[in-house]
C-alpha cells in the first residue's frame, strides 16, 4: 500500500514539475503597472522566485528550484517607479548557438499567435533606445499599450545571455 502510494505522489510531483517547465517556455505575458506583489505572483507563475530584499527601484528575480536538468539558464530583471511596474526583461543564457535560436524561434512563435510582429513596434523600440549589443536578429510586437522585443544575442562571454526577452511601456513619456 506505502508503495503504491509513493508511486502517487512521485507521478504527481513529476506532472507539476512538468508543468512549472512548460509555462517557464513561453512568452512574458505581464502587465505593466502592476504592483510588487503582483508582479512577483506573476512571474512566479514562470518559474521565477522573488529574493528577499528591501524594496529596490531593480528587483531581480531567478528561476525557481525545478527538479531535472536544463540546457538553459534564466532570470528577469523588474524595474519599478513608484512601486509599479515599468519595464521588465527576460534574459536566457544557453550555451549552445542553436539550441538558443531555437529557444528564440519558439518565443516569436508563440508570441505571434497573440500579436503579429510589428513593424510599427520595431521602429518605436529603435527610436526609444539602442538595440542589445550583439544582436543577431529581433523581433518586435505590440502587447495592448507596451512593446515588446524578443533579441537573439551573439554572446561575448559565457556569462553573457543569448536571448533578451523585454516588455516596456509604448509611450515615449513613459519611464
Amino acid at each position: 500500500m506505502h508503495s503504491i502510494l509513493g508511486l502517487v505522489i512521485l507521478l504527481a510531483l513529476a506532472l507539476v514539475g512538468g508543468c512549472a517547465a512548460q509555462r517557464a517556455e513561453g512568452p512574458l505575458y505581464v502587465t505593466l503597472g502592476m504592483s510588487r506583489d503582483d508582479t512577483a505572483r506573476a512571474l512566479r507563475h514562470y518559474d521565477f522566485c522573488a529574493q528577499r530584499e528591501p524594496p529596490k527601484p531593480e528587483a531581480v528575480y531567478p528561476q525557481c528550484d525545478r527538479p531535472g536538468t536544463g540546457y538553459g539558464d534564466a532570470w528577469i530583471l523588474a524595474r519599478y517607479a513608484a512601486d509599479r511596474l515599468v519595464r521588465v526583461q527576460r534574459f536566457e543564457r544557453w550555451a549552445d548557438e542553436a539550441r538558443a535560436a531555437e529557444r528564440w524561434n519558439q518565443l516569436v512563435e508563440k508570441r505571434s499567435t497573440r500579436s503579429p510582429v510589428s513593424q510599427d513596434a520595431r521602429a518605436r523600440i529603435v527610436s526609444r533606445q539602442e538595440i542589445p549589443e550583439g544582436t543577431r536578429t529581433w523581433a518586435a510586437f505590440q502587447s495592448g499599450e507596451d512593446l515588446v522585443g524578443v533579441y537573439l544575442l551573439t554572446p561575448r562571454t559565457p556569462e553573457d545571455p543569448s536571448i533578451i526577452e523585454e516588455i516596456m511601456p509604448g509611450s515615449a513619456t513613459a519611464p
